[in-house]
Parts: C-alpha cells; sequence; structure tokens
C-alpha cells in the first residue's frame, strides 16, 4: 500500500487530533481550550502526515 498525499493527510489529522484530545483530557481543560488543543494538533498533525507522504514518494523514486 502506497503512502498518498490525502492518505497522509488524513492519518496525520486523525493522529494530531487524538493527541490533542488526549493532551486536553490529561490537563483538564475546559471547552474553549480544548477545541484550541485539538485544533492546533489536527493542523501540526495533518501537516505532518503530507510531509511524511511526500518524503516517502520522493525517496521512493530515487530507489
Amino acid at each position: 500500500m502506497q503512502l498518498g498525499k490525502d492518505t497522509g493527510l488524513s492519518l496525520g489529522f486523525l493522529a494530531g487530533t487524538t493527541l490533542g484530545s488526549g493532551i486536553a483530557f490529561l490537563f483538564q481543560f475546559q471547552a474553549y481550550e480544548v477545541v484550541g488543543s485539538v485544533s492546533f494538533f489536527g493542523i501540526i498533525g495533518a501537516l505532518s502526515g503530507l510531509w511524511t507522504a511526500i518524503f516517502l514518494r520522493q525517496r521512493q523514486r530515487q530507489h
């Protein structure tokens, strides 16, 4: 299975929002802080998933 840009973006967003939700739960954030945490980590996760997909595709083409 190849990791395409859309898959990397989706998996990164899922991982980021899950991480943000977990952090918000551990620190017992209130509603606005939870939304901010989940949004922030979701964006970071989506960007890192997209970067990973692009990096792996370029690496695969080199070999």
